[in-house]
Parts: C-alpha cells; structure tokens; sequence
C-alpha cells in the first residue's frame, strides 16, 4: 500500500499548478489521465501525483518506499539524458523547451513558423533557421523570453519532443535479444511522451502564473476607465486596437511593449461581457485582478452595486476607485465616500478614492493613482506574480480645457 502524496502545500509542483486557472490544467489533466470535473486544488494535485508517477519508472518507485520522484528529480534526468544545463525547476524547464523547439524549428512550414511568429508578439518575418529564430528570441526583453518559448512550443513546435522521446527511450535495441527476461523491466518504464509533453505544458503554466497578467477595468459609462488606464498603465486606448474577439462594448488590449500583460475595458460585467467571442472570453475568464470605477457625480446606483458584487463573486481581488473625486466639494467628501464604500461593502484596503484626469486647477497629475498602483503590485505578488509586469507610472498631459474647480 503506497503512502498518500503531498498536496499543494508541500509539493512544488502541485503548488505551481493550485496557481493557474482551473480550465488551463485541462490539456495536462487529459495527458495524464486525470478527470477533470475536480475544484482546482483537488485538480492540482491528482494532475502532480498522476504525472510524477508516470514519469517514474515503476521499479524507483518500489526501492522509494511507494513514492514517486519529485519533479526536480524527473527533470534533473531529462536534463542529463540530453546533456543539457541542470538548475532550478525553471531553468531546467526552459532547457528542454529550447532543445525542442530548435529540433522543431525548421520542420514547420513558412506558414506554419508565421503563425506562431505571430501567436507570442514578434514582429517581421521570422527567421528560417533555429539559430536565427532563437538569437531574436533571446534579443526580446528578458523577463519575456521564457513566456515566448513556451508560448513557441504550444504554437506548434513540438517536433522536436519526438527527437527527446526517442533518445530517452535507450533501452528499445537492447531489449531485443533479452525480451523475456526484461519484459517487466520494459513495461515499467516511465511513459516518455508524457515525461516530455508534461514537462513542456508544466512550463508553459509555470510562465503564464509569473508572467501574464490581466487587469480588469470596469465601471459603468462615463466612470473614467480609459482615463485611469492612461494614467495606470500609459496605455491610450484610442491609439490600441484591442485584440480579436473584442466588441465596441467589451475592449481587450494587450499593452504595448510588455510580455503578456493585457487590459480588459468594460461598461459591466453582466450580459454585455456575454456577447464576445471564444477568444476574448478566455482572456476573460482568465482575469486577475479587477479596479471597479464608480463616478463620484452619480455615486453608487443600483446598477453599480450589481456590477461590484459580480465582481466580488468571481473571487478574484477588486479595488473599488472612487473616480474625479476634485469635483466634490470638499466638505462633502468624507461623507460620499463612507456613503459609497459602505453601499458596495467593499473593506478599507480594498478602496480608494482618485481623479485620473483631475481639474488643472486641483493638479496637474493624476490624484491617488500611486494608491491604486500599490495595491495592484500587492496582489500580484500574492498571486505570484512579477510586479515588474506592470509598466512604470508614466507622466500624463493635464486636461487641455479649463473648468471651475469645486468651493466648499
């Protein structure tokens, strides 16, 4: 009778995947043969224990008192199986997901190596060669370069796993003349298109938790969402074409110059979010974080509570702004502002109160945004993100038209 396995509290990998969104860890689940109508954390965890115990040969799994081996250990032997560099799980990972996609590269097609050019961000034409292809890789930000890779070998350059999977497999011409004899020892042995295809999907989800992140900004009309994505993220809406699938209603942008970090501008989360299409609903649904913008000249309206509380009830983290709070008057500041968190029941850390786009005459930079962008950094840290995604806070052109500021 074999030991029960660690959860994700002590297992690396059972932590790494209790990380991503329960629909990612679908392909792997499949791979191994786990079902997938699991809660993510039960889901994280068959998938770790189903895949260290196929990538284990089934005699280490007896002198190891019925445990499998750790997946530092399954990648330290792929690494040396391939003579490649041994390090941390990431780097290890990120060996074998080079060593496959330069065996891959040149068996695609023009068109093919075209689409998947295009599927992780790179610009122009890309290169015939797989030296020529990985020297522009490594020229990209460095941060990046493990989310192009893996992003490149979902995109289709897994040719060169079957070069893997055959070198691993060393035991095919000698088993010939010794069948019966090594018969059990053949059967045992570790599933080395699992081994190879897991290890290329566990890195793949490794570098979508560290490196991808989307923000989900949304408010009802006229709340100021693309003022405060101006001023969060020096991003202008006007000047971005959102990605496919988008509506005029619903915009998903992925930022400029970044590895992976995407903008959803909506009006509300109800059934306008229902009318994009299969691509953006899986940017979507893969939101991590939400800033819920509410006008302080309307306040918090039925409609607006309905909005924070779908949310809320995502259980993702939500940051309640209270946007253009120059035009309140200031004796009446306080009061609107307990008024309206109390309306939304959002906690005190989980609220601020800002003017992305403030009356020259109040400021000539946006109010509060360093609050806002404080509390963003600290949720993706908690995710287990890096923070280093989020682009600096960049210098934004006071409003060109005059106003009357508020008086008490």
């Amino acid at each position: 009778m074999t030991k029960e396995l660690p959860g994700p509290a002590n297992d690396p990998l059972a932590a790494l995947l209790n990380k991503c969104h329960r629909d990612e860890l679908i392909p792997l689940a499949e791979l191994v043969g786990v079902k997938v109508d699991l809660g993510l954390s039960t889901l994280a965890k068959q998938c770790a224990i189903a895949y260290r115990r196929k990538a284990t040969h089934g005699f280490d799994t007896v002198t190891r008192d019925g445990q499998p081996k750790t997946y530092d250990e399954i990648l330290r032997d792929l690494a040396k199986a391939r003579k490649l560099a041994t390090g941390t799980e990431e780097e290890m990972e990120l060996a074998v997901v080079r060593d496959c996609v330069r065996k891959g590269w040149e068996g695609l097609t023009p068109e093919a190596r075209q689409i998947a050019w295009k599927d992780v961000g790179l610009e122009g034409v890309p290169p015939a060669t797989a030296p020529e292809a990985m020297a522009q890789i490594d020229a990209s930000p460095k941060r990046g370069v493990g989310y192009v890779l893996t992003r490149l070998s979902k995109a289709g350059v897994n040719l060169g796993s079957a070069a893997l999977i055959a070198a691993l497999s060393p035991f095919g011409c000698l088993l010939r003349p010794f069948v019966a004899p090594l018969l059990l020892y053949w059967f045992l042995k570790p599933d080395q298109r699992v081994t190879i295809e897991g290890a290329l999907q566990i890195a793949r989800l490794r570098q979508s938790v560290l490196h991808r992140v989307t923000i989900g900004v949304v408010g009802s009309p006229s709340t100021g969402k693309d003022a405060a994505i101006k001023a969060l993220f020096g991003l202008d809406t006007g000047n971005v074409s959102p990605i496919a699938g988008s509506t005029k209603e619903v915009a998903i942008q992925r930022a400029p110059g970044s590895t992976a970090l995407y903008l959803v501008n909506t009006p509300g989360m109800g059934d306008v979010v229902e009318r994009v299409t299969e691509e953006a609903r899986q940017v979507l649904d893969h939101i991590d974080v939400y800033v819920y913008l509410i006008n302080a000249e309307g306040g918090v309206q039925a409609r607006e509570k309905a909005d924070y509380a779908r949310c809320v009830a995502s259980g993702k983290p939500v940051l309640a702004v209270v946007n253009k709070i120059d035009v309140l008057r200031p004796r009446d500041k306080d009061k609107f502002l307990a008024d309206a968190r109390q309306k939304l029941g959002a906690a005190e850390d989980d609220f601020v109160a800002a003017a992305f786009d403030p009356l020259p005459q109040l400021s000539p930079t946006p109010i509060n945004r360093e609050q806002v962008r404080d509390w963003l950094v600290k949720q993706l840290v908690l995710l287990g993100k890096d923070p280093a995604e989020l682009p600096p806070l960049a210098d934004v052109a006071p409003r060109a038209e005059t106003a009357v500021a508020p008086t008490s």
